[in-house]
């Protein structure tokens, strides 16, 4: 027969949840067992007292002791908890994700608050999300910045304060907490929007055009075709991000001709700023008649573009590795200072084009709602680092009448 050990509990006595006091064996004295749900453990302390009345009210002492010693800053309880509403921000976005088609919003912000060992909820988790001050977000940022070879971009910890900021409004939202604190300022400096100009495009198009014709060429094992051509010549005339929910997620049943003066399309996108209405120049309406010819069998939900790739990302990653054969025969890969240019540089040379092209007549507020951007985006990446238009010169040349 097994002998029952001295330290099993012979007596227990449940005082309230997470509290509760028991005697065993091996001591006269009462136990008091605590329950931490920060640490989701229990904690045991010995009351010192052979009364269990009196080693009840040692043991609510003990909680109180034991409390104060932990992290000022922890929350009490789990509705308080920053890792609560980390949780909650991150459901909220993926429903509402679901309804578009832009799966990076999501992704992102996950990776911000899981990240293991660094990311927000491994470091904020525990905290009081009204005990959450602008220093501990400062020194969180100088935490991710130790472990790490080179500090963060600004624009990343700019990201970082971003999500605290999403999570605590929620719990301002539930009247949790009265005030956001004011996140640190990152003083963050804008990198150019690498482009062509109008010869280097020009060059492109030719050696694109060239290659696709002679049907000799593949990168690794896809063959280039006029259909690589055409996403260029597309992507410059719809000022189309080249992304999954924009240039390579656009479906035939997404566009509609309109013959009005001066011909265009006008797509249906959900892309990085949301749902949008947007329309071509008039080059676009003759590609996509050549797209439609090129697939002659689509379906309406079929892609425009590379559609034999389901999986669209793989028609993201293998345009790039065909757009990067381009630059590299012709000598584009890097611009003047040593920029490497990708996919993107058509839309940033779409942009730039026509706002030069339009010799100052465009709005640029129309301009930018119709590129799914802001004014102010243009006026810091496109407008401000742009040679002065043929009107401009005229301009400041001019005389007065007299």
């Amino acid at each position: 027969m097994v002998e029952e050990s001295q330290n099993s509990k012979k007596t227990i006595k449940h005082l309230r949840r997470g509290l509760s006091i028991y005697k065993t064996g091996r001591s006269p004295f009462w136990h008091a067992r605590i329950y931490d749900a920060v640490k989701k453990k229990y904690v045991v302390r010995s009351t010192k007292e052979t009364n269990r009345i009196e080693a009840a009210e040692v043991a609510e002492e003990i909680v109180e002791t034991y409390k104060k010693k932990q992290n000022s800053s922890h929350a009490v309880s789990k509705d308080r908890s920053f890792e609560r509403y980390a949780k909650m921000l991150s459901e909220i976005t993926k429903q509402k994700v679901k309804a578009s088609r832009n799966k990076y919003a999501f992704s992102d912000q996950s990776k911000i608050l899981f990240r293991e060992k660094d990311g927000l909820v491994s470091y904020f988790g525990k905290h009081d999300v009204g005990k959450i001050t602008s220093g501990m977000v400062r020194d969180y940022l100088l935490f991710l910045d130790k472990r790490r070879d080179q500090p963060l971009a600004m624009s990343t910890k700019s990201k970082q304060c971003g999500v605290i900021r999403q999570v605590l409004m929620l719990a301002l939202e539930d009247g949790v907490i009265d005030i956001i604190p004011p996140m640190p300022k990152q003083r963050t400096v804008d990198k150019p929007r690498v482009s062509f100009s109008d010869a280097e495009y020009a060059l492109l198009l030719e050696t694109a055009r060239e290659l696709a014709d002679a049907g000799e060429t593949s990168v690794r094992g896809v063959p280039v075709t006029r259909e690589h051509y055409n996403v260029i010549v597309f992507a410059v005339h719809s000022f189309l991000r080249p992304t999954e929910t924009e240039l390579f997620g656009i479906r035939h049943c997404d566009i509609e001709m309109m013959d009005t003066d001066p011909r265009h399309l006008l797509m249906t996108l959900t892309g990085k700023t949301g749902y949008r209405k947007s329309a071509t120049l008039d080059a676009a309406v003759d590609i996509y008649a050549k797209q439609r010819v090129l697939h002659c069998d689509a379906k309406p939900t079929d892609y425009v573009f590379m559609p034999e790739y389901e999986n669209r990302t793989t028609a993201v990653n293998t345009y790039r590795r065909i757009f990067n054969h381009f630059l590299q025969e012709t000598g584009l890969k890097k611009d003047k200072d040593g920029n490497d240019r990708s996919p993107y540089s058509l839309r940033h040379y779409a942009l730039q084009t026509r706002l030069v092209k339009s010799d100052g007549k465009v709005n640029i507020y129309w301009l930018a709602e119709n590129a799914g951007t802001s004014v102010d985006q243009l006026e810091r990446f496109y407008l401000k680092n742009l040679a002065p238009s043929a009107a401009k010169v005229r301009n400041i040349q001019s005389f007065g009448d007299g």
